[in-house]
């Protein structure tokens, strides 16, 4: 191995920025030379950091190496020929062409350095770009760069894997997503119209996405034993139907008698055929999200007076009310189409707080020989519905009345 000047025309009399390391591959019994820019210390260190791997059989031909350009190219194939979302793709695509590749595209994806990402993520940041699409490119890098490690084998490692997210500021713009409380539940369905109940029920009371909804057909139903069948998702962008986002998304869920009655009377209200939509437009077509929210959701929450929540948030609260009943959160992932059950407690059980303390006072009660109270939760403020603990204790230590 040697090291050898190469300095920029830029660079000061007596100063080189760039060195050469040319390192002799065993395999190809060729050498081959590596450019590498910054202080000589620096190039020496990339010259050992090879040294090794070629000793531990991990060194990646210079001739099998690849730009990021041509790694992201062969990444947005593999997902277009996996069918992944519309959704999925817009979003690789946007961040990819328009922040990642024109920065470093032309780099060899193993000459990719965290302290250079790092200031490059400070510098989108100091440019008024918000943290949230800093983190959106961090993920879409990190998802590339695993391809790179895992499929095409041109990468040792992903320098991403442990790479933080950035923190957003105060009074930045946010999903408004949350749990439904059991009155704000009650306030929707109270407040929502004949042809509203049945959609927002299935939200509510089976953990389905909102895609999956769309693209649900009468002949998914079996109203007779009450469960629904889901093969697949409505892409609205991509204007197509696809499988679920996951293979454990592909299931059946129970409907409950309140969500059957409603599903009945739906179908009588449309008229709909076996292999038509359960909520489609007057033209039979799936309905668009957008659509939805302004002439549907929007609405029922204003008049239900309930938290300003996005529609996906029926969703969590299925999760959380079903946890805080004292399912398990392998029931409810499944039901959910979650092939992990950790997703339930971390990402969707909004409400396991209060489910925390019904148990505390099931425990108490138990313990105490009294019987337990019943909490629930108006507007915000949670309120016991049975008499105090210290009323009940008072009353069991009173003396009994004398004849």
């Amino acid at each position: 191995m040697a090291i050898v000047k190469a300095p920029l025309k830029t660079d000061p009399r007596g100063k080189c920025s760039r060195w050469r390391v040319i390192l002799y591959n065993p395999v190809t019994h060729k050498h081959e030379w590596h450019t590498v820019t910054g202080t000589k210390a620096e190039a020496a260190s990339f010259e050992r950091d090879q040294k090794g791997k070629v000793e531990h059989h991990t060194y990646v031909a210079k001739s099998e190496r690849m730009t990021l350009k041509a790694v992201a190219e062969a990444f947005l194939a593999e997902c277009k020929a996996r069918n992944r979302r519309t959704s999925t793709l817009l979003n690789y695509n946007s961040i990819l062409e328009g922040y990642v590749l024109p920065a470093f595209g032309h780099q060899e994806v193993g000459t990719l350095q965290k302290k250079e990402l790092r200031a490059w993520f400070a510098e989108l940041l100091a440019s008024g770009k918000s943290a949230e699409l800093v983190n959106r490119i961090i993920r879409v890098l990190k998802t590339v760069l695993f391809y790179a490690v895992t499929d095409l084998e041109v990468l040792e490692r992903n320098i991403m894997l442990r790479f933080r997210q950035f923190e957003a500021k105060e009074g930045s713009r946010r999903v408004s997503r949350g749990a439904f409380t059991e009155a704000e539940v009650r306030s929707l369905l109270g407040s929502a119209r004949p042809h509203e109940r049945a959609l927002i029920g299935l939200l509510c009371f089976t953990g389905m996405r909102p895609g999956e909804c769309y693209a649900l057909r009468w002949q998914d139903l079996n109203l007779t034993a009450g469960a629904a069948t889901i093969a697949r998702n409505w892409d609205w962008r991509g204007k197509k139907f696809t499988p679920p986002k996951t293979e454990a998304g592909i299931r059946t869920v129970a409907l409950s008698g309140w969500l059957v009655a409603e599903l009945e009377a739906h179908q009588e209200r449309t008229g709909g055929s076996a292999e038509g939509l359960v909520f489609a437009t007057r033209t039979g077509q799936a309905m668009n999200p957008s659509n939805v929210r302004r002439d549907i959701w929007l609405k029922l929450v204003k008049r239900a007076s309930v938290r300003s929540f996005d529609m996906y948030s029926l969703r969590h609260t299925f999760a959380s009310l079903g946890r805080v009943a004292g399912e398990e959160a392998f029931n409810v992932a499944r039901a959910m189409g979650h092939s992990r059950s950790i997703l339930v407690d971390q990402v969707y059980a909004h409400s396991l707080h209060s489910g925390m303390a019904s148990v505390a006072e099931r425990v108490t009660a138990r313990a105490l020989g009294i019987e337990p109270k019943l909490r629930v939760i108006e507007g915000g403020k949670s309120q016991d519905v049975r008499e105090p603990l210290e009323d009940q204790l008072e009353d069991q230590t009173k003396p009994a009345a004398t004849a």
